[in-house]
Protein backbone atom coordinates (compact mmCIF):
# COMPACT_ATOMS: atom_id res chain seq x y z
CA UNK A 1 0.00 0.00 0.00
CA UNK A 2 1.22 3.25 -0.80
CA UNK A 3 0.38 6.48 1.32
CA UNK A 4 1.97 10.05 0.73
CA UNK A 5 2.41 11.75 4.70
CA UNK A 6 3.69 14.90 5.46
CA UNK A 7 4.99 16.52 9.34
CA UNK A 8 2.76 19.19 10.41
CA UNK A 9 3.63 22.76 9.22
CA UNK A 10 6.89 21.45 8.53
CA UNK A 11 8.17 18.87 4.98
CA UNK A 12 6.92 18.49 1.84
CA UNK A 13 4.80 15.22 1.57
CA UNK A 14 6.88 11.78 1.30
CA UNK A 15 5.74 8.34 -0.39
CA UNK A 16 6.19 5.29 1.78
CA UNK A 17 5.31 1.96 0.87
CA UNK A 18 3.64 0.26 3.30
CA UNK A 19 4.42 -3.86 3.27
CA UNK A 20 1.48 -4.73 4.93
CA UNK A 21 -1.61 -4.99 2.37
CA UNK A 22 -3.75 -4.19 5.44
CA UNK A 23 -1.52 -1.56 7.96
CA UNK A 24 -2.25 -0.41 10.94
CA UNK A 25 -1.46 3.21 11.89
CA UNK A 26 1.75 1.87 13.85
CA UNK A 27 2.57 0.62 10.70
CA UNK A 28 2.31 3.98 9.29
CA UNK A 29 4.10 5.79 12.45
CA UNK A 30 7.20 3.17 12.13
CA UNK A 31 7.67 3.98 8.85
CA UNK A 32 7.52 7.85 8.96
CA UNK A 33 9.45 7.92 12.25
CA UNK A 34 12.16 6.17 10.94
CA UNK A 35 12.52 8.91 7.95
CA UNK A 36 14.53 12.09 7.51
CA UNK A 37 11.77 14.99 8.04
CA UNK A 38 11.12 12.89 11.64
CA UNK A 39 14.98 14.47 12.48
CA UNK A 40 14.78 11.58 15.03
CA UNK A 41 11.31 12.84 16.89
CA UNK A 42 8.19 10.86 18.63
CA UNK A 43 5.23 11.00 15.18
CA UNK A 44 2.05 10.88 15.76
CA UNK A 45 -1.17 10.89 13.28
CA UNK A 46 -2.72 14.48 12.97
CA UNK A 47 -6.27 12.89 14.51
CA UNK A 48 -7.02 12.35 18.44
CA UNK A 49 -8.94 9.34 19.60
CA UNK A 50 -6.90 6.97 17.31
CA UNK A 51 -5.01 3.45 18.55
CA UNK A 52 -1.65 2.01 17.27
CA UNK A 53 -3.39 -1.15 15.90
CA UNK A 54 -6.19 0.74 14.27
CA UNK A 55 -6.50 -0.41 10.86
CA UNK A 56 -5.84 2.44 7.90
CA UNK A 57 -9.18 1.34 5.94
CA UNK A 58 -11.11 2.01 9.24
CA UNK A 59 -9.72 5.61 9.30
CA UNK A 60 -10.77 6.06 5.19
CA UNK A 61 -7.39 6.28 4.11
CA UNK A 62 -6.79 4.52 1.33
CA UNK A 63 -3.88 3.87 -1.40
CA UNK A 64 -2.51 7.05 -2.29
CA UNK A 65 -3.83 9.55 0.41
CA UNK A 66 -1.80 12.25 1.99
CA UNK A 67 -1.52 11.62 5.91
CA UNK A 68 -0.63 14.20 8.12
CA UNK A 69 1.09 13.38 11.27
CA UNK A 70 2.69 15.79 14.55
CA UNK A 71 6.39 15.41 15.65
CA UNK A 72 7.02 16.21 19.24
CA UNK A 73 10.35 16.61 21.24
CA UNK A 74 13.15 18.11 20.24
CA UNK A 75 15.20 17.40 16.68
CA UNK A 76 17.96 14.31 17.65
CA UNK A 77 20.43 15.43 14.55
CA UNK A 78 19.99 17.89 12.29
CA UNK A 79 19.36 17.28 8.30
CA UNK A 80 20.11 20.63 7.17
CA UNK A 81 22.34 20.89 3.96
CA UNK A 82 25.96 21.49 4.55
CA UNK A 83 26.78 25.33 3.74
CA UNK A 84 29.40 24.96 0.94
CA UNK A 85 32.50 26.27 1.55
CA UNK A 86 33.84 29.06 0.24
CA UNK A 87 36.40 28.93 -2.31
CA UNK A 88 39.22 31.66 -3.66
CA UNK A 89 40.06 30.31 -6.93
CA UNK A 90 42.80 32.87 -6.96
CA UNK A 91 45.09 30.73 -4.05
CA UNK A 92 44.25 27.54 -5.60
CA UNK A 93 45.35 28.71 -9.26
CA UNK A 94 49.01 27.70 -9.95
CA UNK A 95 51.59 30.66 -10.71
CA UNK A 96 51.87 31.47 -14.74
CA UNK A 97 55.22 30.88 -14.66
CA UNK A 98 55.37 28.03 -12.57
CA UNK A 99 57.34 25.16 -15.16
CA UNK A 100 54.57 22.56 -16.26
CA UNK A 101 55.48 19.06 -15.02
CA UNK A 102 57.04 16.49 -17.69
CA UNK A 103 55.74 13.00 -18.14
CA UNK A 104 58.86 11.64 -16.05
CA UNK A 105 57.72 13.83 -13.06
CA UNK A 106 54.04 13.84 -13.28
CA UNK A 107 54.11 9.86 -12.82
CA UNK A 108 57.07 9.88 -10.16
CA UNK A 109 56.21 12.39 -7.41
CA UNK A 110 54.58 11.89 -4.39
CA UNK A 111 54.14 8.11 -4.57
CA UNK A 112 55.61 7.40 -1.67
CA UNK A 113 53.92 6.64 2.08
CA UNK A 114 54.35 9.62 4.44
CA UNK A 115 53.19 9.50 8.21
CA UNK A 116 51.17 9.19 9.84
CA UNK A 117 50.26 4.96 9.40
CA UNK A 118 47.70 2.56 9.90
CA UNK A 119 50.83 0.07 10.85
CA UNK A 120 51.77 2.64 13.84
CA UNK A 121 50.75 0.10 16.49
CA UNK A 122 52.01 -2.89 15.18
CA UNK A 123 55.22 -1.76 13.12
CA UNK A 124 57.20 -4.64 12.60
CA UNK A 125 61.54 -4.01 14.42
CA UNK A 126 62.38 -2.89 11.16
CA UNK A 127 61.09 0.76 10.64
CA UNK A 128 59.29 1.34 7.10
CA UNK A 129 59.25 4.84 5.87
CA UNK A 130 60.35 6.88 8.99
CA UNK A 131 63.97 8.96 9.27
CA UNK A 132 65.49 6.16 11.31
CA UNK A 133 65.06 3.45 7.89
CA UNK A 134 68.44 5.02 7.37
CA UNK A 135 71.30 6.85 8.96
CA UNK A 136 71.75 8.72 6.05
CA UNK A 137 69.89 12.76 6.66
CA UNK A 138 68.44 14.55 3.77
CA UNK A 139 66.40 18.13 4.06
CA UNK A 140 64.46 17.23 1.25
CA UNK A 141 64.40 13.21 -0.12
CA UNK A 142 61.51 14.44 -2.68
CA UNK A 143 64.65 16.34 -4.15
CA UNK A 144 66.48 13.19 -6.15
CA UNK A 145 65.75 13.10 -9.88
CA UNK A 146 67.70 10.38 -11.75
CA UNK A 147 69.86 11.30 -14.70
CA UNK A 148 67.80 8.85 -17.14
CA UNK A 149 64.68 10.14 -16.27
CA UNK A 150 63.09 6.39 -16.88
CA UNK A 151 59.70 5.87 -15.51
CA UNK A 152 57.04 2.29 -16.48
CA UNK A 153 56.39 3.35 -20.18
CA UNK A 154 60.31 4.74 -21.37
CA UNK A 155 62.20 2.13 -19.48
CA UNK A 156 59.83 -1.02 -20.54
CA UNK A 157 60.54 0.52 -24.07
CA UNK A 158 64.42 0.98 -23.51
CA UNK A 159 64.49 -2.48 -22.40
CA UNK A 160 62.50 -4.61 -24.74
CA UNK A 161 64.53 -3.07 -27.58
CA UNK A 162 67.56 -4.39 -25.70
CA UNK A 163 66.08 -7.40 -25.57
CA UNK A 164 65.34 -7.98 -28.95
CA UNK A 165 69.06 -7.03 -29.98
CA UNK A 166 70.16 -9.58 -27.45
CA UNK A 167 67.44 -12.12 -28.64
CA UNK A 168 68.64 -11.89 -32.09
CA UNK A 169 72.10 -12.54 -30.67
CA UNK A 170 71.91 -15.87 -29.44
CA UNK A 171 69.67 -16.55 -31.95
CA UNK A 172 72.49 -16.50 -34.78
CA UNK A 173 75.18 -18.10 -32.76
CA UNK A 174 72.57 -20.78 -32.70
CA UNK A 175 72.25 -21.04 -36.21
CA UNK A 176 75.46 -20.72 -37.12
CA UNK A 177 76.45 -23.17 -34.14
CA UNK A 178 78.80 -20.25 -33.17
CA UNK A 179 79.89 -21.60 -29.75
CA UNK A 180 80.87 -25.09 -30.91
CA UNK A 181 84.31 -23.91 -32.14
CA UNK A 182 85.24 -22.07 -29.36
CA UNK A 183 88.79 -22.43 -27.98
CA UNK A 184 88.28 -25.07 -25.38
CA UNK A 185 90.68 -23.16 -23.53
CA UNK A 186 88.57 -20.62 -23.10
CA UNK A 187 85.67 -23.31 -22.63
CA UNK A 188 87.29 -24.16 -19.66
CA UNK A 189 87.18 -20.79 -18.44
CA UNK A 190 83.62 -20.10 -19.20
CA UNK A 191 82.34 -23.36 -17.99
CA UNK A 192 84.27 -22.42 -14.11
CA UNK A 193 82.57 -18.70 -14.33
CA UNK A 194 79.49 -17.94 -16.54
CA UNK A 195 77.08 -19.31 -14.97
CA UNK A 196 77.97 -18.66 -11.35
CA UNK A 197 78.41 -14.88 -12.40
CA UNK A 198 74.32 -15.64 -12.25
CA UNK A 199 74.64 -15.14 -8.10
CA UNK A 200 76.19 -11.82 -8.20
CA UNK A 201 73.84 -9.95 -9.81
CA UNK A 202 70.89 -11.93 -8.08
CA UNK A 203 72.03 -10.55 -5.06
CA UNK A 204 72.41 -6.89 -6.49
CA UNK A 205 68.62 -7.44 -7.46
CA UNK A 206 67.49 -8.68 -3.72
CA UNK A 207 69.27 -5.67 -2.55
CA UNK A 208 67.29 -3.07 -4.47
CA UNK A 209 64.24 -4.73 -3.39
CA UNK A 210 64.97 -3.45 -0.08
CA UNK A 211 65.76 -0.29 -1.48
CA UNK A 212 62.96 0.07 -3.47
CA UNK A 213 61.14 -0.92 -0.05
CA UNK A 214 61.62 1.46 2.56
CA UNK A 215 63.24 4.36 0.19
CA UNK A 216 61.63 7.73 2.00
CA UNK A 217 60.60 8.73 -1.66
CA UNK A 218 59.19 7.85 -4.92
CA UNK A 219 61.67 9.53 -6.81
CA UNK A 220 64.72 7.16 -5.34
CA UNK A 221 62.15 3.83 -5.20
CA UNK A 222 61.47 4.69 -9.02
CA UNK A 223 64.91 4.52 -10.04
CA UNK A 224 66.18 1.50 -7.69
CA UNK A 225 63.00 -0.67 -8.82
CA UNK A 226 64.64 0.13 -12.20
CA UNK A 227 67.78 -1.15 -10.92
CA UNK A 228 66.00 -4.61 -9.74
CA UNK A 229 64.57 -5.49 -13.02
CA UNK A 230 68.18 -4.79 -14.18
CA UNK A 231 69.95 -7.02 -12.13
CA UNK A 232 67.37 -9.21 -12.15
CA UNK A 233 67.93 -9.59 -16.39
CA UNK A 234 71.55 -9.53 -16.16
CA UNK A 235 71.34 -12.49 -13.77
CA UNK A 236 68.97 -14.07 -16.29
CA UNK A 237 71.50 -13.31 -19.08
CA UNK A 238 74.55 -14.94 -17.60
CA UNK A 239 72.17 -17.49 -16.87
CA UNK A 240 71.34 -17.97 -20.91
CA UNK A 241 75.16 -17.90 -22.02
CA UNK A 242 75.71 -21.20 -19.66
CA UNK A 243 72.50 -22.92 -21.13
CA UNK A 244 73.71 -22.08 -24.82
CA UNK A 245 77.22 -22.92 -24.18
CA UNK A 246 75.67 -26.12 -22.30
CA UNK A 247 74.20 -27.33 -25.78
CA UNK A 248 77.54 -28.05 -27.30
CA UNK A 249 79.75 -28.90 -23.67
CA UNK A 250 79.45 -30.43 -20.88
CA UNK A 251 79.86 -28.79 -17.23
CA UNK A 252 77.87 -26.05 -17.52
CA UNK A 253 74.75 -27.63 -15.78
CA UNK A 254 74.64 -26.62 -12.00
CA UNK A 255 76.93 -23.46 -11.11
CA UNK A 256 76.08 -23.33 -7.49
CA UNK A 257 78.90 -25.76 -5.59
CA UNK A 258 81.54 -23.26 -7.77
CA UNK A 259 79.51 -19.88 -6.45
CA UNK A 260 79.69 -21.71 -2.55
CA UNK A 261 83.20 -23.58 -2.68
CA UNK A 262 85.32 -21.79 -5.36
CA UNK A 263 88.28 -19.93 -3.95
CA UNK A 264 87.92 -17.04 -6.78
CA UNK A 265 84.62 -16.27 -5.86
CA UNK A 266 84.35 -16.79 -1.58
CA UNK A 267 85.29 -12.80 -1.24
CA UNK A 268 82.56 -11.67 -3.56
CA UNK A 269 80.23 -14.06 -2.16
CA UNK A 270 80.84 -12.47 1.14
CA UNK A 271 80.45 -9.00 0.13
CA UNK A 272 77.20 -9.92 -1.88
CA UNK A 273 75.81 -11.38 1.63
CA UNK A 274 76.67 -8.36 3.36
CA UNK A 275 74.91 -6.03 1.40
CA UNK A 276 71.92 -8.16 1.35
CA UNK A 277 72.01 -8.59 4.98
CA UNK A 278 72.21 -4.29 5.02
CA UNK A 279 68.42 -3.28 6.66
CA UNK A 280 69.66 0.62 5.79
CA UNK A 281 68.44 1.62 2.57
CA UNK A 282 70.63 4.24 1.89
CA UNK A 283 73.56 2.70 2.75
CA UNK A 284 73.06 -0.26 0.40
CA UNK A 285 72.79 2.45 -2.71
CA UNK A 286 76.05 3.64 -1.91
CA UNK A 287 77.51 0.17 -0.90
CA UNK A 288 75.97 -1.51 -4.13
CA UNK A 289 76.66 1.34 -6.67
CA UNK A 290 79.16 3.02 -5.96
CA UNK A 291 81.60 0.66 -4.77
CA UNK A 292 80.69 -3.20 -5.45
CA UNK A 293 79.29 -2.93 -9.08
CA UNK A 294 81.42 -1.18 -10.85
CA UNK A 295 84.43 -3.33 -9.62
CA UNK A 296 82.62 -6.73 -9.97
CA UNK A 297 81.38 -6.19 -12.99
CA UNK A 298 84.50 -4.94 -14.29
CA UNK A 299 85.98 -8.00 -13.05
CA UNK A 300 83.80 -10.28 -14.38
CA UNK A 301 83.22 -8.80 -17.84
CA UNK A 302 87.17 -8.52 -17.89
CA UNK A 303 87.14 -12.89 -17.98
CA UNK A 304 84.04 -12.71 -20.26
CA UNK A 305 85.68 -10.62 -22.96
CA UNK A 306 89.08 -10.78 -22.67
CA UNK A 307 90.59 -12.59 -26.20
CA UNK A 308 86.64 -13.84 -26.64
CA UNK A 309 86.36 -12.63 -30.36
CA UNK A 310 89.87 -13.99 -30.71
CA UNK A 311 88.90 -17.42 -29.98
CA UNK A 312 86.19 -17.37 -31.76
CA UNK A 313 83.28 -16.09 -28.93
CA UNK A 314 80.94 -13.08 -30.51
CA UNK A 315 77.88 -13.86 -28.41
CA UNK A 316 79.47 -13.07 -25.14
CA UNK A 317 80.78 -9.81 -25.63
CA UNK A 318 77.62 -8.87 -27.32
CA UNK A 319 75.55 -9.59 -24.64
CA UNK A 320 78.28 -8.24 -21.62
CA UNK A 321 78.43 -5.19 -23.93
CA UNK A 322 74.37 -5.23 -23.33
CA UNK A 323 74.87 -5.48 -19.64
CA UNK A 324 76.59 -2.93 -19.51
CA UNK A 325 74.58 -0.61 -20.95
CA UNK A 326 72.90 -1.05 -17.81
CA UNK A 327 75.32 -0.43 -15.11
CA UNK A 328 76.49 2.93 -16.45
CA UNK A 329 72.80 3.74 -15.73
CA UNK A 330 73.25 2.74 -12.24
CA UNK A 331 76.40 4.61 -11.60
CA UNK A 332 74.49 7.86 -12.91
CA UNK A 333 71.49 7.74 -10.98
CA UNK A 334 73.90 6.08 -7.48
CA UNK A 335 76.13 9.63 -8.13
CA UNK A 336 72.67 11.60 -8.59
CA UNK A 337 72.07 10.21 -4.74
CA UNK A 338 75.59 10.73 -4.01
CA UNK A 339 75.27 14.46 -4.65
CA UNK A 340 71.87 14.37 -2.89
CA UNK A 341 73.43 13.67 0.13
CA UNK A 342 76.15 15.72 0.02
CA UNK A 343 75.33 18.85 -1.36
CA UNK A 344 72.50 18.90 1.55
CA UNK A 345 73.33 22.25 3.72
CA UNK A 346 72.19 20.83 6.41
CA UNK A 347 73.32 17.39 6.93
CA UNK A 348 76.55 17.30 4.40
CA UNK A 349 78.89 16.56 6.74
CA UNK A 350 77.51 14.01 8.50
CA UNK A 351 76.63 12.27 5.16
CA UNK A 352 80.35 12.29 4.88
CA UNK A 353 81.55 11.17 7.73
CA UNK A 354 78.93 7.97 7.54
CA UNK A 355 79.88 7.13 3.65
CA UNK A 356 83.89 8.07 4.29
CA UNK A 357 83.54 5.17 7.18
CA UNK A 358 82.01 3.08 4.84
CA UNK A 359 84.16 3.47 2.12
CA UNK A 360 87.44 3.05 3.97
CA UNK A 361 85.62 -0.28 5.29
CA UNK A 362 84.61 -1.66 1.78
CA UNK A 363 86.28 -0.33 -1.27
CA UNK A 364 89.44 -1.78 -0.34
CA UNK A 365 87.76 -5.62 0.12
CA UNK A 366 85.74 -5.05 -3.25
CA UNK A 367 88.94 -4.11 -5.27
CA UNK A 368 90.76 -7.41 -3.44
CA UNK A 369 87.50 -9.42 -4.26
CA UNK A 370 87.60 -7.98 -7.78
CA UNK A 371 91.29 -8.99 -8.24
CA UNK A 372 90.96 -12.43 -6.95
CA UNK A 373 87.50 -13.05 -9.40
CA UNK A 374 89.83 -12.00 -12.37
CA UNK A 375 92.57 -14.44 -11.13
CA UNK A 376 95.15 -14.96 -13.41
CA UNK A 377 92.50 -15.42 -16.04
CA UNK A 378 93.15 -12.14 -18.12
CA UNK A 379 95.65 -11.56 -20.67
CA UNK A 380 96.59 -8.28 -19.31
CA UNK A 381 97.40 -7.06 -15.85
CA UNK A 382 94.35 -7.23 -12.67
CA UNK A 383 95.16 -3.92 -11.65
CA UNK A 384 94.85 -2.45 -15.47
CA UNK A 385 91.28 -4.55 -16.13
CA UNK A 386 90.43 -2.52 -12.99
CA UNK A 387 91.59 0.21 -13.73
CA UNK A 388 88.85 2.61 -15.36
CA UNK A 389 85.85 1.62 -12.77
CA UNK A 390 88.46 2.26 -9.30
CA UNK A 391 89.62 5.86 -11.50
CA UNK A 392 85.68 6.50 -11.27
CA UNK A 393 84.73 5.27 -7.91
CA UNK A 394 87.73 7.96 -6.54
CA UNK A 395 86.29 10.73 -8.65
CA UNK A 396 82.83 10.36 -7.68
CA UNK A 397 84.18 10.23 -4.09
CA UNK A 398 86.77 13.14 -4.33
CA UNK A 399 83.75 15.06 -5.97
CA UNK A 400 81.63 14.76 -3.27
CA UNK A 401 84.51 15.48 -0.33
CA UNK A 402 85.53 12.29 0.90
CA UNK A 403 88.87 10.48 1.08
CA UNK A 404 88.86 7.11 -0.41
CA UNK A 405 91.51 4.59 0.31
CA UNK A 406 94.39 3.42 -1.35
CA UNK A 407 93.55 0.68 -4.23
CA UNK A 408 95.38 -0.59 -7.02
CA UNK A 409 97.94 1.84 -8.92
CA UNK A 410 94.78 4.39 -9.20
CA UNK A 411 94.64 6.86 -6.24
CA UNK A 412 93.02 10.42 -6.38
CA UNK A 413 93.44 12.97 -2.93
CA UNK A 414 90.61 15.25 -2.17
CA UNK A 415 92.67 18.79 -2.55
CA UNK A 416 93.73 20.01 1.10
Amino acid sequence: MLVYSRVLDEAAPEAFVLADDDPTIADLLAEVGASRAAQGRLIELDLDGVVPGTKLRDLGIGDGDLVTVRATGEPAFDTAPTPKPTIDVDTLRQPASKRRLNEYEEVTRLLQWHEPFHIDGGRPAQKVWADDSTTLRCSDWEAYRTPDKLYYRTYTTRQARAGRSVATAFEFAEHDKQLASVDPARIELLRNVVGVLQYPDWGLCVTHQQTTRFALSSWIAGATSFMMFDELRHAQLYGRLALAYGEHHDGFDDPRPAWMEASRFQPTRRIIEEIMATLDWGKAIVLADLIVEPLHTAAAHGLLTTCSLAAGDGLTPFVCRSIEDDKVRHRESAVAFLRLLTDDTAHAEHNRALINDWVTDLLPRAYAAAITLLGDDTASDPDEALAEAATWINAQFTDAGIVTPTVGPVKVEVPA
